[in-house]
Order: structure tokens, then C-alpha cells, then sequence
């Protein structure tokens, strides 16, 4: 059976993503920081075969337990990363928290690397893996009220780029 682990998985795209491929009888793994929400949507019905758990990507130990978790659900394999857990503060970027451009950083920057990093083990072991990193249109202009997202979708869109080629050697597709 085909696997996918995603984070962000309790709501929005990445809940969309965890449906579409749950139906298509693929193995899902839904991480996120809403564990409330991850428990309903095991409870739904709609995942028969899927496995969830508590994940903060901006925690390198809280990702790493969550890739041991679905590791042994599926005997290693890990078919599609999806790195969809971000967050954005919209605003002028002087009248922002503080804070709120730390958990941009936090989440779209250091969260998105840490999973990429500590799936590698998992993905290079499954033939024809792939990894999905979820950007926006902010990567390719930088938007006006949207500074400090903006430059963590370059950050997501170069670093795909690099990846791609990077980890072609080892049969990892990165997009």
C-alpha cells in the first residue's frame, strides 16, 4: 500500500490532501499541532487506514517522534512527504508581533527543513519517492502586507529547487 505523511493535515490543504488520497486507499499519516482535530478525523470514518499524531514541526524532537510513529505503521516506507504545516501574519511588517514573524520563521522555515531532513532516511528507502512542499504565489513576488511570509515561501521555493536536484541521485523526486 502506498503511504503519505502530511503535516498540517487537521484542516485546510492539508486536510483536502489527507481526503483525496485516503480514498484513493492510500496509507495516511495526519500530523499536526491540533491533536483534538487529528483524533476526530481518525473517529470520521473517512481514514480506514491511517495513523495520526501530535507534531509541532518547529520541534525537531516532537518531528522526529512523529516519523518514528509512522515508520512503524508502515515497515519504513514513506511514498509522498507532503510539508504543508505554515502560518501567516498579514499586516505592515512594522506593526506586526514580533513574535508572529518568529512563528513564520519558526513553522514555513526551520519546520518545513527539519521534516524534509528527518524524512530523508525514510524516503531514500522508498523507491520513487517524492516530496511535495507546499509554497504560494508570495515565493515568486515579494507582497506587499505579507513581507515576512513572502520571503518564507522564497525560502520553500528554493530550497525545493535545490532538493529536486540534490536528492535525484537517490531517486527522490522534490516539488
Amino acid at each position: 500500500m502506498k503511504t503519505i505523511f502530511i503535516t498540517g493535515a487537521a484542516h485546510g490543504i492539508g486536510l483536502a490532501t489527507a481526503k483525496r488520497f485516503a480514498a484513493q486507499g492510500w496509507f495516511v499519516g495526519l500530523y499536526d499541532v491540533n491533536h483534538e482535530g487529528l483524533m476526530s478525523l481518525l473517529e470520521s470514518g473517512d481514514f480506514p487506514n491511517a495513523c495520526a499524531l501530535h507534531c509541532d514541526v518547529s520541534q525537531r524532537s516532537s518531528v522526529e517522534q512523529a516519523l518514528e510513529h509512522f515508520s512503524r505503521q508502515t515497515d519504513g516506507r514513506l511514498d509522498v512527504l507532503v510539508n504543508n504545516a505554515g502560518v501567516l501574519s498579514s499586516g505592515k511588517f512594522e506593526e506586526i508581533d514580533p513574535r508572529a514573524h518568529d512563528l513564520i520563521i519558526e513553522v514555513n522555515v526551520k519546520g518545513l527543513t527539519q521534516v524534509a531532513q528527518a524524512a530523508f532516511p525514510l524516503l531514500r528507502q522508498t523507491p520513487g519517492a517524492t516530496v511535495v512542499n507546499l509554497c504560494s504565489a508570495s515565493s515568486i513576488h515579494g507582497i506587499p502586507l505579507l513581507a515576512v511570509y513572502s520571503a518564507s515561501k522564497f525560502y520553500v521555493n528554493g530550497l525545493t529547487e535545490a532538493l529536486n536536484i540534490e536528492w535525484a541521485d537517490h531517486d527522490i523526486r522534490v516539488t
